[in-house]
């Protein structure tokens, strides 16, 4: 089965609309196709994704109309995920900010596994825009994405930046002519690739549910909480509390957590 990669297009602009950040991400399949990957693009801004809780949506009545489920999929059913965004007052774009949210209630052991859902799919990020700020875009998107279980290569981000104030974007400015950002989306290209295939024939053998368990007998007390997205002036609720194997929990545990205003 070839190697498959998506691009998540952030830009904030409808299509048909020109976006600056997809000649970066055109130049990046090509890469790909002479790697032998096959790639995929979704340009985010195009599609309808409910940003209620997970208890909300289930029960909106217009949960059928959500394109995340479908997203999702293709995400699940990729082996290199890259974000692509535009900077935006220094921070990665809204639609990047929402799929990183979606993505983020996966955060969740897959109990048949002992592993987050996202272990195995390897990430990448893009980033487009003036002045400054990819570097921490990019850190940004990576850490969570780290955290979600996905594989992080070496090299993995590219970008492009214009001069400071506002000026030509990526296309007017022949972003395609330039030296670093063509030099580190080789770097991305061939380590995400490399990393892809690696984990396809070496799957990550890690039990996360053994290991919690393995820190759960020589810890203290743990305490749990549930967001509690009804009531917003109380934003957590204690749902559980345990100690280790054998031992109670200390009384003092029992106390509800402060309410966050």
């Amino acid at each position: 089965m070839a190697t498959r990669a998506l691009f998540l297009n952030c830009t904030l602009r409808k299509s048909p609309s020109r976006s600056q950040t997809q000649p970066l991400i055109d130049k990046a399949i090509e890469l790909f196709r002479l790697r032998g990957v096959e790639s995929e693009v979704i340009r985010v801004i195009d599609h309808h994704i409910e940003q209620a809780y997970w208890e909300d949506w289930e029960s909106d009545a217009k949960a059928g109309d959500d394109d995340w489920p479908d997203i999702l999929a293709r995400i699940m059913s990729a082996d290199i995920v890259i974000i692509a965004t535009p900077i935006t007052g220094g921070m990665c774009s809204s639609a990047a900010h929402v799929i990183l949210e979606k993505l983020s209630l996966l955060d969740e052991l897959v109990e048949d596994r002992g592993q987050f859902a996202f272990y195995g799919r390897v990430a990448g990020v893009i980033v487009t825009g003036a002045e400054d700020g990819a570097h921490h875009v990019a850190s940004r998107i990576l850490f969570l994405m780290s955290r979600l279980g996905f594989t992080i290569p070496p090299n993995c981000e590219t970008y492009w930046l214009g001069p400071a104030g506002t000026g030509p974007g990526y296309i007017q400015s022949h972003g395609e002519r330039h030296f670093h950002t063509n030099k580190v989306l080789r770097y991305m290209v061939e380590n995400c690739t490399f990393f892809a295939r690696l984990l396809e024939r070496n799957p990550i053998p890690t039990d996360l549910v053994r290991c919690a368990e393995e820190a759960r007998a020589e810890s203290d007390s743990e305490v749990t909480f549930k967001v509690n997205v009804h009531t917003p002036s109380l934003r957590y609720r204690r749902v559980q509390t345990f100690g280790p194997k054998g031992a109670a929990a200390p009384a003092s545990d029992a106390r509800d957590p402060e309410p966050v205003g």
